[in-house]
Protein backbone atom coordinates (compact mmCIF):
# COMPACT_ATOMS: atom_id res chain seq x y z
CA UNK A 1 0.00 0.00 0.00
CA UNK A 2 1.33 3.16 -1.49
CA UNK A 3 1.99 5.98 1.63
CA UNK A 4 -0.28 8.42 -0.69
CA UNK A 5 -3.13 5.36 -0.59
CA UNK A 6 -2.94 4.85 3.10
CA UNK A 7 -2.29 8.24 4.62
CA UNK A 8 -5.32 9.54 2.60
CA UNK A 9 -7.73 6.46 2.95
CA UNK A 10 -7.24 5.47 6.64
CA UNK A 11 -7.12 8.99 8.37
CA UNK A 12 -10.54 9.67 8.88
CA UNK A 13 -11.72 5.97 9.37
CA UNK A 14 -8.85 5.74 12.00
CA UNK A 15 -10.10 8.58 13.90
CA UNK A 16 -13.95 7.75 14.21
CA UNK A 17 -13.32 4.23 14.74
CA UNK A 18 -10.97 4.29 16.50
CA UNK A 19 -13.57 6.77 19.07
CA UNK A 20 -16.12 4.30 18.55
CA UNK A 21 -14.17 1.08 19.38
CA UNK A 22 -12.32 3.19 22.38
CA UNK A 23 -15.17 5.37 23.30
CA UNK A 24 -12.57 8.18 23.34
CA UNK A 25 -11.66 10.43 22.62
CA UNK A 26 -13.65 11.65 19.77
CA UNK A 27 -17.23 10.59 20.68
CA UNK A 28 -16.91 11.53 24.54
CA UNK A 29 -15.54 14.69 23.56
CA UNK A 30 -18.35 15.18 21.40
CA UNK A 31 -20.69 14.72 23.56
CA UNK A 32 -19.10 17.06 26.55
CA UNK A 33 -18.84 19.51 23.93
CA UNK A 34 -22.77 19.46 22.89
CA UNK A 35 -23.63 21.29 25.97
CA UNK A 36 -20.63 24.44 24.83
CA UNK A 37 -21.94 26.49 22.21
CA UNK A 38 -20.89 25.55 18.17
CA UNK A 39 -22.04 28.82 16.73
CA UNK A 40 -19.93 30.43 14.36
CA UNK A 41 -17.07 32.42 16.19
CA UNK A 42 -17.42 36.35 15.41
CA UNK A 43 -14.00 36.80 14.26
CA UNK A 44 -12.51 35.78 10.58
CA UNK A 45 -12.66 31.78 10.37
CA UNK A 46 -10.42 29.86 8.39
CA UNK A 47 -9.94 26.18 7.07
CA UNK A 48 -6.37 25.57 7.07
CA UNK A 49 -6.26 21.97 6.43
CA UNK A 50 -7.81 20.87 3.13
CA UNK A 51 -6.92 18.66 0.16
CA UNK A 52 -7.65 18.53 -3.38
CA UNK A 53 -9.03 15.08 -4.39
CA UNK A 54 -11.29 13.83 -7.04
CA UNK A 55 -13.97 14.48 -5.01
CA UNK A 56 -12.72 17.77 -4.28
CA UNK A 57 -11.63 20.48 -7.03
CA UNK A 58 -10.17 23.86 -6.14
CA UNK A 59 -13.33 25.42 -7.81
CA UNK A 60 -15.34 23.42 -5.51
CA UNK A 61 -13.12 24.30 -2.30
CA UNK A 62 -13.60 27.59 -3.51
CA UNK A 63 -17.58 27.90 -3.85
CA UNK A 64 -17.66 26.03 -0.22
CA UNK A 65 -15.61 28.63 1.26
CA UNK A 66 -17.98 31.35 0.27
CA UNK A 67 -20.94 29.77 1.04
CA UNK A 68 -19.75 28.70 4.62
CA UNK A 69 -18.07 31.77 5.37
CA UNK A 70 -14.38 30.13 6.07
CA UNK A 71 -10.99 31.19 4.45
CA UNK A 72 -9.95 28.45 2.56
CA UNK A 73 -6.14 27.04 3.02
CA UNK A 74 -4.90 24.03 0.77
CA UNK A 75 -2.42 21.91 1.31
CA UNK A 76 -0.60 18.91 -0.36
CA UNK A 77 1.78 16.30 0.73
CA UNK A 78 5.90 16.49 -0.68
CA UNK A 79 8.13 13.07 -0.71
CA UNK A 80 7.92 9.96 -1.31
CA UNK A 81 4.54 8.58 -2.95
CA UNK A 82 3.09 12.00 -3.14
CA UNK A 83 2.85 14.47 -5.88
CA UNK A 84 5.52 17.24 -4.62
CA UNK A 85 9.03 15.87 -5.39
CA UNK A 86 11.15 18.20 -6.68
CA UNK A 87 11.09 22.43 -8.11
CA UNK A 88 9.30 22.10 -10.60
CA UNK A 89 6.29 19.97 -9.20
CA UNK A 90 6.20 22.53 -6.18
CA UNK A 91 6.16 25.60 -8.55
CA UNK A 92 4.04 24.34 -10.80
CA UNK A 93 1.61 23.97 -7.62
CA UNK A 94 2.24 27.23 -6.44
CA UNK A 95 1.45 28.67 -10.09
CA UNK A 96 -1.94 26.31 -10.03
CA UNK A 97 -3.08 27.56 -6.59
CA UNK A 98 -2.31 31.34 -6.65
CA UNK A 99 -5.03 31.71 -9.36
CA UNK A 100 -7.16 30.99 -6.91
CA UNK A 101 -8.52 33.27 -3.65
CA UNK A 102 -7.22 30.57 -1.38
CA UNK A 103 -3.96 30.05 1.08
CA UNK A 104 -1.01 27.64 -0.32
CA UNK A 105 0.57 25.47 2.18
CA UNK A 106 2.11 22.15 2.26
CA UNK A 107 2.02 19.10 5.14
CA UNK A 108 4.94 17.45 5.18
CA UNK A 109 4.90 13.28 6.58
CA UNK A 110 8.36 12.48 6.61
CA UNK A 111 11.38 14.56 8.65
CA UNK A 112 13.54 15.71 6.36
CA UNK A 113 11.21 16.83 3.22
CA UNK A 114 12.34 20.02 2.72
CA UNK A 115 15.72 19.26 1.41
CA UNK A 116 13.80 18.27 -2.25
CA UNK A 117 13.22 22.28 -2.77
CA UNK A 118 14.81 24.90 -2.93
CA UNK A 119 14.68 27.89 0.05
CA UNK A 120 13.33 30.23 -2.78
CA UNK A 121 10.47 28.19 -3.48
CA UNK A 122 9.37 27.77 -0.12
CA UNK A 123 9.62 31.02 0.56
CA UNK A 124 6.62 31.15 -1.37
CA UNK A 125 4.63 29.26 0.63
CA UNK A 126 1.84 31.04 2.48
CA UNK A 127 2.20 27.83 5.71
CA UNK A 128 3.52 24.53 5.91
CA UNK A 129 1.81 22.59 8.51
CA UNK A 130 3.32 18.84 9.66
CA UNK A 131 2.24 16.68 12.54
CA UNK A 132 3.95 13.79 14.39
CA UNK A 133 1.67 10.54 13.29
CA UNK A 134 4.48 9.21 11.08
CA UNK A 135 6.54 7.82 13.68
CA UNK A 136 10.31 6.74 12.45
CA UNK A 137 11.27 3.37 13.12
CA UNK A 138 14.68 2.56 14.40
CA UNK A 139 14.92 0.33 10.95
CA UNK A 140 14.40 3.17 8.78
CA UNK A 141 10.33 2.46 8.39
CA UNK A 142 7.90 4.35 9.86
CA UNK A 143 5.02 3.77 11.90
CA UNK A 144 1.63 5.15 11.06
CA UNK A 145 -0.71 5.79 14.57
CA UNK A 146 -3.15 7.10 12.74
CA UNK A 147 -4.35 3.48 10.88
CA UNK A 148 -6.67 1.72 13.14
CA UNK A 149 -4.29 -1.22 13.17
CA UNK A 150 -1.77 0.61 15.24
CA UNK A 151 -0.80 -1.71 18.05
CA UNK A 152 0.92 -0.11 21.24
CA UNK A 153 2.52 -2.47 23.09
CA UNK A 154 3.59 0.00 26.10
CA UNK A 155 1.64 2.87 26.36
CA UNK A 156 4.35 4.62 28.52
CA UNK A 157 7.29 4.06 26.31
CA UNK A 158 4.60 4.94 23.22
CA UNK A 159 4.23 8.27 24.98
CA UNK A 160 8.22 8.70 25.52
CA UNK A 161 9.05 8.14 21.75
CA UNK A 162 6.12 10.16 20.75
CA UNK A 163 7.00 13.10 22.68
CA UNK A 164 10.42 12.82 21.23
CA UNK A 165 9.46 12.96 17.89
CA UNK A 166 7.38 15.89 18.47
CA UNK A 167 10.03 17.74 19.90
CA UNK A 168 12.10 16.77 16.74
CA UNK A 169 9.21 18.10 14.27
CA UNK A 170 8.77 21.15 15.87
CA UNK A 171 12.46 22.11 16.97
CA UNK A 172 14.10 21.14 13.29
CA UNK A 173 11.50 21.25 10.64
CA UNK A 174 10.57 24.38 9.15
CA UNK A 175 6.78 24.47 9.61
CA UNK A 176 4.45 27.32 10.96
CA UNK A 177 1.36 25.12 12.35
CA UNK A 178 1.98 21.66 13.92
CA UNK A 179 -1.43 19.31 13.69
CA UNK A 180 -3.21 16.98 15.15
CA UNK A 181 -1.97 17.50 18.58
CA UNK A 182 -2.54 14.96 20.98
CA UNK A 183 -3.66 12.61 18.62
CA UNK A 184 -3.46 9.16 19.86
CA UNK A 185 -3.36 5.63 18.30
CA UNK A 186 -6.93 3.45 18.60
CA UNK A 187 -4.79 0.79 21.13
CA UNK A 188 -4.84 3.40 23.77
CA UNK A 189 -7.27 6.45 22.79
CA UNK A 190 -9.16 5.56 25.68
CA UNK A 191 -6.45 6.63 28.22
CA UNK A 192 -6.42 10.16 26.72
CA UNK A 193 -6.88 11.96 30.04
CA UNK A 194 -3.77 9.87 31.56
CA UNK A 195 -1.55 9.77 28.84
CA UNK A 196 -1.92 13.73 28.24
CA UNK A 197 -0.68 14.27 31.41
CA UNK A 198 0.03 18.48 32.38
CA UNK A 199 3.83 18.20 31.99
CA UNK A 200 3.16 16.27 28.93
CA UNK A 201 1.00 18.82 27.38
CA UNK A 202 3.04 21.82 28.87
CA UNK A 203 6.01 19.80 27.43
CA UNK A 204 4.19 20.67 23.42
CA UNK A 205 3.32 24.22 24.76
CA UNK A 206 7.07 25.31 25.50
CA UNK A 207 7.98 24.14 22.76
CA UNK A 208 5.15 25.74 20.35
CA UNK A 209 6.15 29.05 21.87
CA UNK A 210 9.59 28.58 21.64
CA UNK A 211 9.74 28.06 18.03
CA UNK A 212 6.59 30.20 17.77
CA UNK A 213 4.34 27.06 16.13
CA UNK A 214 0.28 27.62 16.03
CA UNK A 215 -1.24 24.80 17.53
CA UNK A 216 -4.12 23.19 14.73
CA UNK A 217 -7.52 22.50 16.95
CA UNK A 218 -8.46 19.47 14.38
CA UNK A 219 -12.15 18.69 13.28
CA UNK A 220 -11.72 14.92 12.64
CA UNK A 221 -9.93 13.83 15.66
CA UNK A 222 -11.26 16.45 17.92
CA UNK A 223 -8.30 17.12 19.61
CA UNK A 224 -6.80 18.64 21.36
CA UNK A 225 -8.96 18.71 23.86
CA UNK A 226 -9.93 21.84 26.11
CA UNK A 227 -7.81 21.61 29.22
CA UNK A 228 -4.73 21.49 26.53
CA UNK A 229 -6.50 24.61 24.37
CA UNK A 230 -7.20 26.74 27.97
CA UNK A 231 -3.15 25.55 28.48
CA UNK A 232 -2.15 27.25 24.86
CA UNK A 233 -4.22 29.98 25.42
CA UNK A 234 -2.67 31.00 28.65
CA UNK A 235 0.72 30.56 27.25
CA UNK A 236 0.07 33.31 24.26
CA UNK A 237 -0.04 30.49 21.82
CA UNK A 238 -1.83 30.87 18.54
CA UNK A 239 -4.24 28.63 16.76
CA UNK A 240 -5.65 27.61 13.77
CA UNK A 241 -8.83 25.27 12.01
CA UNK A 242 -8.74 21.91 9.90
CA UNK A 243 -11.10 19.67 8.79
CA UNK A 244 -7.83 17.57 6.92
CA UNK A 245 -11.32 16.89 4.70
CA UNK A 246 -10.93 15.75 0.95
CA UNK A 247 -14.49 16.12 0.61
CA UNK A 248 -17.24 18.99 -0.18
CA UNK A 249 -19.09 17.81 2.88
CA UNK A 250 -15.80 17.70 5.50
CA UNK A 251 -14.46 21.11 3.70
CA UNK A 252 -15.19 24.10 6.05
CA UNK A 253 -17.37 22.21 8.23
CA UNK A 254 -15.91 23.53 11.67
CA UNK A 255 -18.36 22.03 14.51
CA UNK A 256 -15.41 21.26 17.31
CA UNK A 257 -13.56 23.63 15.91
CA UNK A 258 -16.03 26.41 16.92
CA UNK A 259 -16.66 24.39 20.09
CA UNK A 260 -13.28 24.39 21.38
CA UNK A 261 -13.29 28.46 20.57
CA UNK A 262 -16.55 29.38 22.14
CA UNK A 263 -15.73 26.75 25.29
CA UNK A 264 -11.85 28.32 25.94
CA UNK A 265 -12.71 32.38 24.91
CA UNK A 266 -10.56 32.39 21.67
CA UNK A 267 -10.57 35.63 19.91
CA UNK A 268 -9.11 36.83 16.83
CA UNK A 269 -6.08 37.82 18.45
CA UNK A 270 -6.04 34.17 19.67
CA UNK A 271 -5.64 33.01 15.47
CA UNK A 272 -2.57 32.67 13.27
CA UNK A 273 -3.24 34.16 9.93
CA UNK A 274 -0.35 33.02 7.21
CA UNK A 275 0.35 35.86 4.80
CA UNK A 276 -0.64 35.14 1.42
CA UNK A 277 2.98 35.71 -0.61
CA UNK A 278 3.12 36.97 -4.10
CA UNK A 279 4.99 34.97 -6.47
CA UNK A 280 8.62 36.14 -7.47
Amino acid sequence: MSPSYSRRTFLHTSAVAGAALAGTPLLSRAVSASTTSSAKPTFPVADYHVHLSEHLSIEQAVDLGKQRGVQIGIVEHPGPGYKLNSDADLKHYLDTLRKFPVRVGLQPVYPGWSKAFSKPLLDQLDYVLMDALTLPNPDGTFLAIWQIDTTVDDEQAFMTRYLQFIEQVMTTEPIDIFGWPTFLPVPIARQYADLWTKPRMQQIIDLARSTKIAIEINEVSHVPDASFVTLAKRAGLKFTFGTDSRTPHGAAHLYYCYQMANKCGLTEADMFVPRKKALS
